[in-house]
């Protein structure tokens, strides 16, 4: 089971728009932790780590690495 998600794919022009997901983040724990959904089921979480970065965990529990931004981390979602 994979756990990232694919962008859609054309055979007629290069993909421009992948799927979005929703970041929401919670303010009942320090450091921040922002959690990922998409079509409103969890998929994973990223998390501040002062001063280390940021760290992106899908809904099973497996590392997606430590990352110096949020965007890099929310990125991490996505297979390349």
């Amino acid at each position: 089971m994979t756990d990232l998600l694919d962008a859609p794919t054309t055979t007629s022009a290069p993909v421009e728009h992948r799927l979005q997901l929703e970041w929401t983040i919670t303010h009942d724990v320090s450091p921040a932790v922002w959690i990922g959904r998409y079509e409103g089921l969890f998929v994973g979480m990223v998390e501040e780590r002062v001063p280390e970065g940021f760290t992106a965990t899908t809904r099973l529990g497996r590392g997606l690495g430590n990352f110096e931004t949020l965007e890099d981390a929310q990125e991490a979602f996505y297979r390349r």
